[in-house]
């Protein structure tokens, strides 16, 4: 039972962390209270982090870690390409409203976001250590 709840917190961790990443595409976050928003999902999603690492006894935590952040970047790229071969087709274009993606144009922020989540990610999966076999 821990080990579910364990990967439930973990779950919603990457959920939050998702979002940021998705919101780092958005242009001028600044204005709006765009900044508090990000604050309160990375305040979120470090807590859920926090609370599925403590289920689980904090064993392994770089591996845990590294895999929540480095498929959260695969599934954020994934969604970016989604959305770029949807509004890629001029038929769905001719649906949306004019400038109807004026507001996700922060691309670089957007893609120092991802690649620094896959970094991270990556570099907490190889420093994690290999499991001590307690019966050799």
């Amino acid at each position: 039972m821990r080990k579910f709840f364990s990967v439930v917190f973990k779950l919603f961790a990457g959920i939050f962390i998702y979002l940021i990443s998705m919101f780092a595409f958005v242009k001028d976050i600044a204005s709006d209270g765009g900044w508090l928003v990000l604050a309160i999902f990375m305040v979120l999603a470090i807590v859920a982090m926090l609370a599925g690492l403590a289920v689980s006894g904090f064993s392994r935590w770089r591996r845990d870690t590294g895999i929540v952040l480095l498929s959260t970047a695969a599934i954020s790229a994934f969604m970016l390409l989604t959305i770029a071969c949807i509004f890629g087709n001029d038929e769905f274009l001719r649906l949306m409203p004019p400038d109807s993606m004026a507001m996700f144009s922060s691309y670089w922020t957007g893609g120092a976001v991802m690649l620094a989540l896959a970094a991270l990610g990556w570099g907490l999966l190889k420093t994690a250590k290999a499991p001590v076999d307690s019966l050799a």
